[in-house]
């Protein structure tokens, strides 16, 4: 095998590798998005007690808002993960089919595109860095399949 059927075969086992591993983040991400719910159904709860309503205005808060805002989260948060999980289906049943690397890379560029506003979001750096790591990888594995087709 040449240098470049070798290197090719490593662009595929690395779209391999992440798309397990983005299948397991979506579910750890989706477990959360549970976890987020329940948590977000007792705020709500609490945000339109009466009394915790006027403590807000007192405050110049709006627990409307407040509430609105944590369920647009918590729904960023389901889509988020489902999305990492089909990208990470897709990955690991195409890893070795050049015909899919397009489509890979979109679906790649979304998760990537979700990890950097779930980042401004939190107003994370961290999150950031670490949210587009899979993503890029990803990318970078659909890439070199796309290449294989070439050759």
């Amino acid at each position: 095998m040449d240098q470049n059927q070798n290197q090719n075969q490593n662009g595929s086992m690395l779209l391999k590798v992440v798309s397990i591993i983005m299948i397991v983040g979506g579910i750890a991400g989706a477990v959360i998005s549970v976890l987020a719910t329940i948590l977000a159904s007792a705020a709500t709860t609490v945000l339109n007690n009466s009394e915790v309503k006027l403590a807000a205005a007192v405050a110049g808060e709006d627990t409307n808002k407040i509430n609105a805002a944590m369920w647009i989260g918590v729904i960023f948060l389901v889509v988020a993960a489902v999305i990492e999980i089909i990208a990470g289906v897709k990955g690991k049943k195409n890893w070795n089919n050049p015909e899919a690397a397009k489509s890979l890379i979109i679906i790649g560029g979304i998760v990537a595109g979700l990890s950097l506003i779930g980042a401004i979001i939190s107003q994370s750096f961290y999150s950031l860095a670490t949210g587009l790591v899979l993503p890029v990888l990803y990318i970078v594995g659909a890439v070199q399949l796309m290449k294989q087709s070439k050759q």
